[in-house]
């Protein structure tokens, strides 16, 4: 158990650097990026979506190369968050990772809350969100341990 509360923050650190990949697909592809999700929201391809209004999807696939940037930027700023005052156990960069999980958990509330087509598969997020939520949950709770022994 020691072995796995030391190393545990890696688990921490793939995940922040797997949402900056996903950032940097979404901001080059944009709506392309994830075809699951219009299907899954809307039951319509991207094509099919794109047909229908081209205002719509230019929205859409402006949205999506923002949301990509903003993934960019969180998984930066949980990596060096992890990389630096979490690996030295400090007790406020432990609290703020919690922010993972909760972001996780919101991100597939909100499709549940949009509604998905019940004749799809549920996006993509919808079920890496809770994946991720509870993955990177149980690293914090194995190295709370460590986190809450040391000093501020």
């Amino acid at each position: 158990m020691q072995w796995l509360r030391r190393h545990a923050w890696w688990g921490l650190l793939v995940v922040a650097l797997i949402f900056a990949i996903f950032g940097f697909t979404d901001i080059a592809s944009g709506a392309a990026a994830d075809p699951a999700i219009p299907l899954g929201l809307t039951g319509l391809t991207i094509e099919e979506l794109e047909a229908e209004s081209a205002a719509a999807y230019a929205v859409f696939d402006f949205s999506t190369r923002t949301q990509g940037w903003t993934l960019v930027i969180v998984g930066a700023l949980l990596a060096i968050i992890t990389l630096v005052p979490y690996r030295r156990g400090e007790r406020w960069a432990w609290r703020t990772m919690w922010s993972l999980p909760v972001w996780s958990v919101g991100v597939a509330a909100f499709y549940v809350i949009a509604g998905v087509e019940p004749d799809q598969q549920p996006p993509p997020p919808m079920v890496s969100g809770p994946i991720v939520a509870v993955l990177s949950a149980a690293i914090l709770l194995i190295d709370r341990r460590r986190v809450t022994a040391a000093k501020d």
